[in-house]
């Protein structure tokens, strides 16, 4: 199911050319001041994991697909090298 996420859900923004990934978005609404805590975990690849990352945005307007994917995907990139 995390996989899916990846692949056609709200994370497609982590995926990685050619490596599985699986993972999950969230989006949590904090208040006025601050609008949304946006998070993205993740792990690759998926069948035989090598690397895992959470990444959480405090204060943003985005979402966990939009803001958190994206870094992770630059992570994993790295350290999959």
């Amino acid at each position: 199911m995390m996989g899916k996420v990846v692949e056609e859900g709200t994370g497609t923004a982590a995926a990685l050319e050619g490596i599985s990934v699986g993972g999950k978005t969230g989006t949590a609404e904090v208040g006025h001041s601050c609008p949304n805590q946006v998070w993205f975990i993740a792990f690759a690849p998926a069948h035989d994991p090598k690397v895992a990352i959470a990444v959480t945005i405090e204060c943003s307007a985005g979402t966990g697909g939009d803001v958190a994917a994206p870094i992770a995907k630059n992570v994993m990139q790295e350290l999959l090298k």
